[in-house]
């Protein structure tokens, strides 16, 4: 009864539509899984996902001490996107934080600054291909990196285009294992055929294998070298609040009495990710040990009877 009208309802539902998507809030997340909350021991792998990524891809940046990275990643159909960086990568990484900012093009699909490389440094560009950066990561050092961080989030905030960000940082550190129960410095004596329990804390992920090892002394101070007295095992790793923990059942059957160098650690490295202790295996007391305690305890009993 009115075409007019029944044409245009349409043409406005899309306006209104249209409007509604480019002001509403960014409902994008990222999640980074580290090594142990937001600590990342060097040579973990890092992992990156997100979801709400509907504009096709995003630039994943990464900007720590002398380094720089940066990844365009495709989005899934459903909007979400995986990304990993691997031990290869990690391994390069630096002590100290290390920001990840994760680019969304906006609708049109355009990013606002990009970045390319050559000669070994990137180049940072903006719309109409005009720079507006030179990044030389290896001279970067923690202030510069975080400076650059600062600028990359502020660019992509300020540039007029529809693109938007997420920032996130973990903090790189050496690939470190602590003992809880043994003390520093002295050795852990236990009889031939005994057992004890040796626990930890470590910055590693859990999925790293963690090697016990154990030598005899007598034997490094001979050759020089560490050849394991026994076959290589591995710890148990867990979960706990403050960091990712280990522990051992240490057990002496087959040792016999003498001192060992007992090497807990890293399976990937032999620098770092390590720590060691002295085991003492002590000889079991004999029979006739036990009686003679056991007479020289009762002998002033004996001589004190009336």
């Amino acid at each position: 009864m009115y075409p007019d009208r029944k044409k245009a309802i349409p043409v406005m539902t899309l306006v209104l539509a249209a409007l509604v998507c480019i002001v509403s809030p960014c409902t994008a997340a990222i999640y980074i899984q580290a090594s142990h909350d937001c600590v990342l021991a060097k040579g973990d792998p890092l992992f990156i996902t997100g979801d709400g990524y509907h504009n096709g891809s995003a630039v994943i940046w990464g900007i720590g001490h002398s380094f720089f990275i940066h990844e365009i990643v495709d989005a899934d159909s459903d909007g979400t996107l995986t990304w990993t960086w691997d031990e290869k990568v990690t391994e390069k990484f630096h002590s100290g934080p290390f920001t990840i900012i994760v680019q969304d093009p906006g609708q049109d699909r355009i990013f606002s600054i990009v970045a390319n490389d050559s000669a070994g440094k990137s180049l940072l560009t903006i719309a109409d291909n005009v720079s507006v950066l030179t990044v030389d990561a290896p001279t970067m050092d923690i202030p510069a990196a975080l400076d650059l961080a600062d600028f990359l989030k502020n660019q992509i905030a300020g540039s007029g285009m529809d693109d938007s960000y997420l920032l996130q940082t973990v903090y790189v550190e050496e690939p470190t294992l602590h003992l809880s129960t043994v003390e520093l410095g002295s050795p852990l004596k236990v009889p031939a055929g005994g057992y004890v329990l040796v626990q930890g804390t470590m910055n590693m992920a859990l999925e790293n294998r963690i090697a016990v090892r154990i030598y005899d002394t007598s034997v490094i101070e001979k050759t020089s070298h560490r050849i394991p007295v026994r076959a290589i095992d591995s710890a148990l790793t867990g979960s706990g609040v403050w960091g990712n923990t280990w522990e051992y059942s240490l057990d002496t059957a087959g040792l016999g009495p003498g001192e060992y160098l007992v090497e807990i650690g890293w399976d990937r490295s032999v620098k770092s990710g390590q720590n060691v202790f002295i085991l003492m295996v002590t000889g079991n007391e004999s029979m006739m040990d036990k009686m003679l305690k056991e007479l020289l305890w009762r002998t002033p009993k004996f001589f004190g009877c009336v």
